[in-house]
């Protein structure tokens, strides 16, 4: 398991994506240079730190996505993909562009994300196969 968020503490990584495997030192990517597919992922808030964060407005850690596994990819076009993002001196929750902010997406899950720069997107939703006839009218029923 994987832990990603954008590392905005002062350092020589001030601004990368900061990867970390559980057990494991964190590893730093220059968000220009590379992007970042992650595969099976859930948006993490610490819901009551980020009320914290928006309330104080100075910076600190309560979010994050958790994934299943990495890769780094290069030349990745993210045209047409719905943009998430996370700011909790902005606002507490993750949001994703095409809801204005009427949904809290905390806890979603993706199959697949992919970083561009300093942004995350939507690269495939969640997806747990066609529903059956029978399995339809059931939830009818």
């Amino acid at each position: 398991m994987y832990s990603v968020r954008f590392h905005l503490g002062k350092g020589v990584h001030f601004r990368h994506w900061q990867v970390k495997e559980k057990g494991c030192k964190p590893v730093y990517y220059q968000p220009d240079s590379v992007h970042l597919l992650l595969l099976n992922c859930k948006l993490i808030n610490k819901v009551n730190k980020a009320r914290s964060v928006h309330k104080a407005g100075v910076k600190d850690v309560s979010g994050w996505i958790d994934c299943e596994n990495v890769e780094v990819v290069e030349n990745f076009p993210v045209d047409n993909l719905e943009r998430l993002f996370y700011n909790p001196i902005v606002d507490p929750y993750w949001r994703r562009d095409s809801d204005d902010g009427d949904f809290v997406w905390d806890g979603s899950e993706y199959a697949s994300l992919i970083t561009d720069g300093r942004r995350v997107y939507i690269l495939e939703e969640r997806y747990n196969g066609p529903l059956e006839q029978s399995d339809l009218l059931e939830t009818l029923v």
